[in-house]
């Protein structure tokens, strides 16, 4: 049953939704919790900034209290080059206030060693609000598999250090449950679940726009999401990412819904 999953709503679901309806919307649809961007992936904007409004972080956690919503991950740091930590402190400071236990973070630079000691040093930071890292690996980034995000995670020698497992991006990079299940027992921090077509993008750019754009509900498209399902926890927190080509048309809370309830008809059948 789909109960003994937490469920999340990702900011991909609701792309574009103000904070505020964000978390209406995952309390109108059934969610426990909802996931917020507050920094902005590398080289795009953030249409609702929420780090240094204080008035505005104040009216979420009491909209999100009132409606019985919590927090779960922060998003997204993008480690580079020339990354300057100091920079990141404000937004770690705003999802400890909003009790998120997880950050992610992502890589674009490819020396190893600077973007583990970055991560280390992030990593203790967050530590200090009894927050995790979570790496989320995409084919086109620097960390593109989960064999990439398993050692960027070795390298940086902290244990709040994990892997945030999305099944599309799994799939692009070439990965299958069975690399999850390869995976040290814990690594693996949370889900974020969707399904797509069972024939890769013809390259990096048509992977972007669908990463994006163009998911599929859990259980419409080719993915062997149940033998993913299978491996990972039973109690592993989910987050519904499912940003749907058909999604222009609707309106926020009514992406929220169609992923929850999808997302219910998918685990509901896993024990049946």
């Amino acid at each position: 049953m789909y109960k003994q999953y937490p469920l999340s709503l990702a900011f991909l679901t609701v792309q574009g939704c103000p904070p505020l309806e964000h978390v209406k919307a995952a309390a109108q649809s059934g969610y426990d919790m909802a996931g917020l961007r507050l920094i902005a992936p590398h080289g795009l904007e953030l249409a609702h900034p929420i780090v240094g409004n204080t008035p505005l972080i104040r009216e979420i956690k009491t909209t999100a209290a009132d409606l019985g919503i919590s927090f779960y991950d922060g998003e997204v740091f993008t480690l580079l080059p020339e990354t300057d930590v100091e920079s990141w402190l404000p937004v770690i400071e705003v999802a400890a206030e909003f009790g998120m236990p997880v950050m992610q973070i992502t890589c674009e630079d490819p020396d190893l060693s600077r973007a583990s000691d970055n991560l280390g040093r992030i990593a203790d930071a967050a530590a200090q609000h009894g927050m995790k890292m979570a790496i989320e690996f995409m084919r086109w980034r620097s960390t593109a598999t989960i064999q990439d995000a398993a050692r960027l995670a070795a390298a940086s020698g902290r244990d709040n250090v994990g892997i945030l497992l999305d099944a599309l991006h799994l799939s692009r990079s070439g990965g299958s449950p069975a690399d999850v299940a390869a995976l040290p027992a814990g690594q693996v921090l949370y889900l974020q679940l969707c399904d797509a077509p069972a024939r890769q993008p013809a390259d990096n750019a048509a992977c972007i726009a669908e990463a994006r754009t163009g998911r599929m509900f859990p259980g419409d498209g080719g993915l062997w999401l149940n033998e993913l399902m299978s491996v990972l926890p039973r109690d592993i927190t989910i987050s519904i990412e499912t940003p749907h080509k058909g999604d222009s048309t609707l309106g926020f809370a009514e992406r929220a819904e169609k992923g929850m309830a999808a997302t219910r008809r998918f685990l509901d059948a896993l024990d049946s």
